[in-house]
């Protein structure tokens, strides 16, 4: 369901065949190590008389690497979206997608320490002593028991007009598999573009809203501390925009005088608050699937973008496949059960 879909373009008469860089990147995946040292133990592991200085150069990893330099961006996302159809292709046959679904949509930063003008490399809040990061957005399923990544975009920054058309990708990508019932965001989409982008892509929304000095007013006029208004999301500079959403306001969970506030394109009503901004907290479910994607990233200083989007995609399509597999091997499939795969 994984290796026969990936391609690295090795020659029959190569030095290193296929089944080698496989298994030395399922090895540097579920280790969470660098090529160089995975190569090295799986190399050990099998008996082979290799140098094992500190610093040798160990030619399989070379050979890896070259291979993984040598590929296109969009054949690495070709052989993975064959990889992500048959894993959901499977999912769907056991019948795992027969009601419509809350999806989450997130932008996660894989930061990177060498040359900010390195391409595909953008700017992003300083964190572990540097500020520059690859991007990727990405599309999961956040119902507790099946939190799948149905899809995902590489970043060049995050611009509206770019974050807009990851958007359109990524909701396309996921009707390919589910029927959407609701689409989670955090503050990062609190844009009046990205909201008309999902108004036209005909989806129901949920935004969280940071507390601008406009939705402040709207808290001050407010004696209530749950409500919901109608509330106008407007750019007045150059690309100007306006459309009409519903702002929820209910307290805050754990800060005293403090207030949670959402934007949405659905009808709520008051007694509805408090439910949605409940449901929002489902939206942790992408972060969670994120951290146990990360437990299936190989290292890797390469600035090579196609490394670390093969790397990434790869990581995601071993977490497609754990989710996957923990699933059927539960015979109930009851939410919230501990997985069987740790």
């Amino acid at each position: 369901m994984l290796f026969p879909e990936l391609n690295f373009g090795v020659a029959d008469n190569g030095t290193h065949p296929s089944e080698d860089f496989q298994r030395v990147l399922a090895r540097i995946a579920f280790d969470n190590e660098f090529a160089n040292a995975g190569a090295k133990a799986y190399q050990l592991a099998r008996g082979d008389d290799i140098d094992v200085g500190a610093k040798s150069r160990n030619s399989l990893a070379r050979a890896l690497l070259y291979h993984l330099r040598g590929l296109e961006a969009e054949a690495v996302n070709a052989q993975f979206d064959r990889v992500r159809d048959a894993v959901l292709t499977e999912a769907t046959r056991n019948r795992l997608f027969t009601q419509p679904v809350d999806v989450a949509i997130d932008v996660h930063d894989w930061l990177y320490y060498g040359d900010s003008d390195t391409s595909h490399v953008s700017r992003t809040d300083p964190d572990r002593g540097t500020d520059c990061a690859y991007k990727f957005a990405t599309i999961c399923i956040v119902d507790p028991r099946v939190r799948f990544t149905l899809g995902w975009v590489a970043l060049d920054g995050d611009e509206t007009d770019e974050l807009a058309e990851a958007l359109r990708q990524l909701i396309s990508q996921a009707r390919e598999y589910v029927e959407i019932n609701r689409v989670y965001l955090d503050r990062g989409f609190y844009r009046v573009h990205l909201a008309l982008a999902l108004e036209e892509l005909g989806v129901e929304f949920v935004t969280r809203a940071p507390q601008t000095r406009k939705v402040q007013r709207f808290i001050a006029d407010h004696d209530e501390d749950t409500f919901v208004s109608e509330y106008e999301m407007a750019r007045s500079n150059p690309p100007t925009g306006r459309t009409t959403v519903r702002l929820v306001v209910v307290p805050h969970r754990s800060r005293e005088d403090d207030h949670f506030c959402l934007v949405t394109n659905r009808e709520v009503t008051r007694d509805l608050a408090q439910p949605l901004a409940e449901a929002y907290r489902h939206r942790w479910g992408i972060e969670t699937s994120y951290r146990k994607v990360s437990e299936f990233l190989p290292k890797t200083s390469s600035p090579t973008f196609s490394v670390r989007l093969f790397y990434f995609l790869f990581a995601v399509a071993l977490y497609n496949l754990w989710v996957l597999t923990n699933l059927l091997l539960t015979p109930d499939r009851a939410v919230g059960r501990t997985p069987v795969l740790p």
